[in-house]
């Protein structure tokens, strides 16, 4: 199944999302691939990795380079992954003048998806041809969005373009959820937003603001295994537990 974590807004736990989701599946027994398509390359340095230190990645594959070329291998908490690139930039310009260029990621990853019980994509923190490359390919879409008004009022742009792909490009895509990310309890505006994304929204998961939550960069791993005993490692845990369900 290919997943796509994405959220046209930044600061929203997107990158940690998506790595926690990834290196989660992986301790449960999943082969998983993250793919990172995003300028800033933040999965891939979350991930311990050198953005520029690789001459295939991201870039390599949506330029017409085998998707198993550009793959590097993980270990048993480590999935695979295929790095991201500042160079993304300067493609996606390119791309804007390719034909079928909505399903260039789509067709690139075809021969690879079915070696994984597990693609995610980590998208950038705005609606790009990167973001609808990566809605066109996926099978689900899972939105972190942050429990303050700003960010939850902005879902709707974003649920407004995956209504487009779905008519034009990818009919089965599905939302899988909301996770609620950087909840602070005592805060009125968050307890109020939570309680209208609860029962407008599919939440999967709620991610509390926490140092361990906000801190991101853990020496190259993610915080499910760096900070197993943090509150924020337990709710992840829960999301992925979800996600093995939903698709069992």
């Amino acid at each position: 199944m290919i997943l796509a974590s994405a959220n046209q807004k930044g600061g929203v736990l997107k990158t940690t999302s998506a790595q926690n989701i990834g290196v989660g599946l992986c301790l449960r027994g999943k082969k998983v691939l993250l793919v990172d398509i995003d300028p800033q390359a933040s999965l891939t340095i979350a991930m311990g990795y050198e953005p520029e230190g690789y001459k295939r990645n991201v870039c390599s594959l949506m330029m017409g380079e085998p998707a198993g070329f550009c793959i590097h291998r993980g270990d048993e908490k480590r999935p695979d992954l295929i790095p991201g690139s500042i160079q993304l930039a300067a493609l996606e310009m390119q791309l804007t003048s390719r034909m079928a260029r909505e399903n260039i990621l789509s067709r690139a990853l075809r021969d690879v998806k079915d070696s994984y019980d597990f693609v995610i994509i980590d998208c950038p923190p705005q609606l790009s041809i990167l973001t609808i490359n990566a809605l066109a390919a996926a099978d689900q879409v899972i939105i972190p969005c942050k429990t303050d008004y700003l960010s939850y009022r902005g879902l709707d742009m974003l649920k407004e373009t995956i209504r487009d792909i779905q008519e034009l490009t990818n009919p089965e895509l599905k939302i899988m959820g909301i996770i609620a990310t950087l909840y602070e309890k005592r805060v009125t505006d968050h307890k109020e937003v939570l309680k209208a994304m609860e029962e407008k929204e599919h939440v999967v998961g709620i991610v509390k603001k926490t140092a361990a939550a906000t801190k991101g960069i853990y020496d190259g791993e993610a915080v499910i295994t760096y900070r197993p005993d943090a509150e924020v490692a337990s709710q992840y845990r829960e999301i992925v537990d979800y996600i093995i369900q939903e698709v069992a």
